[in-house]
């Protein structure tokens, strides 16, 4: 802890020559990322720019973040940090090969404790507590004028006209079921027990026999013709839905005990860590504060950053909305998970060379386009016999370039995917600077009512050249919540 301490005080001190920056009431740096800065002035001008930007801090935060990212991503090529390395790709790749891997250990472990056979599916079917339905469904709005209706119902009748003909169900969904959801896998629902549909739906459902079909029927969302396949056309998918629900018991299990046997333990603060670490990603992204203990690891902040980065913003924006126990519960999971990983890893699960080939070329492809899409290809960014300084200047005349034609609605900012943005983001090359982000907001707001008052000032008379130089205006912001 005391070590710890020392380190923090010494990157404190580091940073001494930003302090009048971070503190100032009126900053002129919004960030810094790679050697290079963006000035709070510039920010201000690009948020008036950029069609569609409100003049909001959170507006102001998610484009200083994409302009550290883009910075790196730039200053890293023009370094020659080898991005497309498969020990980078590891890093950037973790999610999916963590899923593969997790999935593989999951699947031995059903396979092992719950072997799935025929006669599982047949007993499900038999027990009928949940049923597989198919349906064709042609939708109809509630509020339908008559003429839509009988147009609706005419495409109805014709479908249960070629059914009762002999036609395949399953083919005939495919060719003209409304249902998005399942008209590409024939017509097939997931198995669900009694009252799951709406009562129409569900109430006719449940008066078929195995292999027998409903008339034309009607619901809020239109009319349907419903089905009941025979155990035989279906057992692959109830042995799936067996090993899935089964499955789903023992994860609970099996984690909670595994839990039990490394003494997982959530720290008594760990809610209002997360929350700090929301609400400031970018500052927790290498922390490690603990939120979770177990024998032979811990759970950190960082840890569980790169997991919210995983699964996507929503998911941390739903965890700011919940109870302390809920985000307790989160850190239990995703322990849980590490503990789920480790166990893969002592049984020996790993990726075969061909799954690893294949993920590579699609990761080198995507760095390939980021670099298309910034416009970071060419000799004076990438060769050696040009100095670092050199290729440095380059990549931050091309990012400022870049920036530039998304101001003038020429480009949509394209941003980094998350877990590149975090490889790329190391606590001693970029700096985010709250204060300037702030002053940059309200640069952008005065400059928005100053073209506002601007506009409407009395025009000139027609014919008459205005007195003195055009007025600089800029576009309309979008309202409060629009992208």
């Amino acid at each position: 802890m005391r070590r710890w301490s020392m380190v923090v005080m010494t990157l404190a001190l580091a940073g001494c020559d930003n302090l009048k920056d971070m503190f100032s009431a009126r900053p002129e740096v919004a960030a810094e990322a790679g050697g290079q800065q963006l000035k709070v002035e510039r920010l201000a001008k690009m948020m008036t720019s950029i069609k569609g930007v409100p003049l909001t801090r959170d507006a102001a935060e998610f484009i200083t973040n994409m302009w550290v990212d883009h910075t790196l991503f730039a200053q890293a090529l023009a370094g020659g940090k080898p991005l497309t390395d498969s020990s980078v790709a590891a890093q950037v790749l973790w999610p999916e090969i963590a899923e593969i891997r997790g999935s593989r250990w999951h699947d031995s472990l059903v396979m092992h404790r719950a072997p799935m056979t025929p006669g599982v599916a047949d007993s499900v079917y038999g027990a009928d507590r949940e049923r597989l339905l198919q349906h064709i469904l042609i939708r109809l709005q509630p509020n339908a004028e008559p003429p839509a209706r009988a147009a609706a119902r005419r495409k109805a009748d014709a479908a249960y006209a070629k059914l009762r003909d002999g036609a395949n169900f399953a083919q005939l969904a495919t060719k003209v079921s409304e249902d998005p959801g399942s008209n590409k896998d024939g017509g097939y629902l997931p198995p669900a027990p009694k009252g799951k549909w709406v009562t129409a739906f569900d109430s006719a459902g449940w008066t078929l026999a195995p292999g027998a079909m409903t008339p034309v029927i009607e619901t809020p969302f239109g009319f349907h013709i419903i089905r009941r396949p025979p155990a035989t056309e279906i057992r692959d998918r109830l042995v799936n839905y067996a090993r899935d629900r089964i499955g789903a018991t023992l994860d609970s299990v099996y984690l909670d005990s595994l839990g039990a046997q490394r003494k997982l333990t959530v720290d008594g603060g760990a809610a209002a860590s997360m929350r700090a670490a929301l609400a400031d990603r970018a500052a927790s992204m290498h922390s490690t504060k603990p939120l979770a203990t177990y024998q032979g690891g811990v759970l950190t902040v960082a840890e569980f950053m790169r997991w919210i980065a995983a699964l996507g913003p929503s998911v941390g924006n739903d965890l700011l909305g919940r109870p302390d126990s809920s985000l307790v519960q989160f850190a239990r999971l995703i322990a849980q998970n590490q503990l789920l990983l480790q166990q893969a890893d002592s049984a020996g699960i790993t990726l075969a060379p061909v799954e690893w080939e294949g993920m590579m070329a699609r990761y080198r492809g995507q760095i390939d386009t980021l670099r298309m899409n910034l416009d970071l290809f060419g000799a004076d960014l990438t060769d050696p016999a040009i100095s670092v300084p050199d290729r440095s200047r380059v990549a931050a005349i091309k990012v400022e370039s870049y920036w530039d034609r998304i101001a003038a609605g020429a480009l949509r900012p394209r941003p980094i995917p998350p877990q590149l943005a975090a490889v790329l983001r190391q606590p001693d090359n970029y700096k985010v600077n709250k204060a300037g982000i702030t002053r940059a907001v309200e640069i952008a707001q005065e400059l928005k009512a100053k073209a506002d008052s601007t506009s409407q000032a009395p025009q000139p008379v027609p014919n008459q050249p205005a007195p003195g130089a055009a007025p600089f205006t800029l576009p309309p912001a979008a309202p409060a919540g629009k992208p």
